[in-house]
């Protein structure tokens, strides 16, 4: 009798300790969504509990923008939501089962980025009088490459332009040259050759007129224009 009366009480106080940690935790869930069309979108999301930091992590949405992950009932959290070619959103909530059901839904709204429609390239260096591209570059022609992938039909037009010293069909044999140099970096990194065109200035559209190095270094660069969304 005494062996059956202390199994019930340890099953009790197993289900009431079962009981207070599914109290504790509630079940985060929702969506990140586009704020231009309410489409799902797949982002970063960073978490961290106010004040003390104590509880913190990272998730990621899936394709329609779907996310689920648990947070200690009753406490505040501070939300960074994350995604290139949107603008980074930050909010403060705090988490309660206020539905009951140990769970709390909430949607984040990101909102897009104004899309340039011609980029320079500024840290895109070239070998002197060359088309070999530098090492020092790549960081940047990465980024590049982060951008389009995040855009899949983005097409772009690399444009090249020299300064306008020298002979002109050199210049224009060298930037032609160069643009290419840069299409052929982005297809290795995986980007579809049909959506980089190419076209060559030479250096008949200088930015600067002056004659000084400063504005030869200005001059000589890669423009990358958006030809079609």
């Amino acid at each position: 009798m005494y062996r059956t009366l202390l199994s019930l009480i340890l099953i009790s106080a197993a289900l009431i300790s079962q009981g207070q940690a599914i109290d504790k935790y509630v079940r985060f869930n929702g969506k990140v969504l586009s704020q231009k069309d309410s489409s799902g979108i797949s982002a970063s999301i960073y978490y961290e509990k106010l004040p003390y930091y104590d509880d913190m992590g990272t998730a990621k949405s899936g394709p329609q923008g779907n996310y689920e992950f648990y947070l200690i009932n009753g406490d505040k959290y501070n939300f960074r939501i994350t995604l290139n070619g949107y603008l980074e959103l930050t909010r403060e909530l705090s988490i309660s089962n206020a539905n009951g059901d140990g769970s709390m839904n909430y949607d984040f709204y990101l909102e897009p980025e104004e899309e340039p429609e011609l980029i320079t390239l500024n840290n895109l260096i070239f070998a002197r009088g060359s088309d070999v591209i530098t090492e020092s570059s790549f960081e940047e022609l990465d980024n590049l490459v982060e951008y389009l992938d995040s855009r899949p039909s983005l097409i772009i037009q690399l444009e090249g332009h020299t300064d306008f010293a020298g002979n002109p069909e050199a210049n224009m044999s060298l930037s032609e040259a160069r643009v290419v140099a840069v299409k052929e970096y982005l297809v290795s990194k995986g980007v579809k050759k049909n959506r980089v065109l190419t076209k060559a200035f030479g250096g008949s559209q200088p930015l600067y007129t002056e004659r000084t190095d400063e504005a030869k270094t200005k001059n000589r660069r890669v423009e990358v224009r958006v030809i079609s969304r």
